[in-house]
């Protein structure tokens, strides 16, 4: 039996009593999403945002609480294992404050480039009854990380603030610092997204790639351990840059700009515009996998 079109998808959806949103087809010769289509869906992008929060808090145990408890624990960890016992150096900085400042912005950066990675997968269901702009979902999931980002943000100002560092206008570059750190999540993750729903082992294999991201990225430890001879090669990591401008506005770090952030910059461009191109090329065709 051949499988529904989208547009009997859709009318089995309104006879079962569902209301779909107002749909706009996409042209199979279109490279780039629209994002007017999106633009006039945001409603439903608001909504998808607003569920997905209230869905990750409702159902833990200790609720809005672990978002703090858990970057806590793991700066606990850090400390007592690289501070204290190893005694990696941080540029004169006390060492909890100086790792956090790197985590903090890591954990966001990793969480939110897991969920937009899967967010078709985890929406396969919805995508194959009802048609609306799918580049949603993965803004939808880079949004509720955000949230979750503005959470640990807090946490490290009073972090800060309890050795001693008080607020200035570094500050105020924070957020934007932490969106920069979103957006190279989207454009990694947009990458995997639509593969991940058909070749199921994409999501360990990244998640292997984070764990050892964070250790090419000077969290734990100061960038200047790094050897001159593969310096620029270790700086045209974008995270690398996110870190450091992190503990500029923070602790008021020097960070010395080169010519790899410039170029850095520029291929996490190409990679967010490659991510919008390879999700446009799958988003109608991953469907047909379930």
């Amino acid at each position: 039996m051949a499988s529904p079109t989208r547009s009997q998808r859709r009318e089995q959806v309104t006879r079962d009593g569902y209301q779909p949103v107002k749909t706009f087809e996409a042209t199979s010769s279109r490279v780039l999403p629209d994002l007017g289509e999106v633009w006039q869906h945001r409603e439903l992008l608001l909504m998808f945002t607003r569920r997905q929060i209230s869905a990750r808090y409702r159902q833990m145990l200790l609720g809005i609480s672990w978002s703090v408890m858990e970057p806590l624990g793991l700066l606990l960890m850090m400390s007592l294992v690289f501070g204290f016992l190893l005694k990696v150096g941080s540029d004169g900085y006390p060492y909890p404050v100086y790792v956090f400042s790197g985590i903090a912005s890591w954990i966001m950066f990793s969480r939110a480039t897991l969920a937009v990675a899967g967010s078709l997968y985890e929406n396969i269901g919805l995508i194959s009854k009802v048609y609306f702009p799918r580049l949603i979902l993965p803004i939808a999931a880079m949004v509720r990380e955000l949230f979750d980002g503005m959470l640990m943000l807090a946490i490290l100002l009073l972090v800060a603030a309890a050795y001693g560092f008080e607020p200035n206008t570094r500050f105020l570059a924070l957020p934007l610092i932490f969106l920069a750190a979103g957006l190279v999540a989207v454009a990694i993750g947009l990458w995997f997204a639509a593969l991940l729903v058909k070749f199921r082992d994409i999501r360990p294999l990244l998640t292997l790639l984070l764990q050892a991201g964070m250790y090419a990225t000077p969290i734990i430890y100061s960038v200047n351990l790094v050897p001159e001879s593969i310096r620029f090669v270790y700086q045209l990591n974008p995270m690398l840059w996110v870190v450091e401008f992190s503990r500029w506005a923070l602790l008021g770090k020097d960070v010395a700009v080169t010519p790899a952030l410039y170029l850095s910059a520029g291929v996490s461009v190409l990679l967010l515009v490659g991510g919008l191109i390879v999700f446009t090329m799958f988003e109608r065709s991953s469907v047909d996998v379930q």
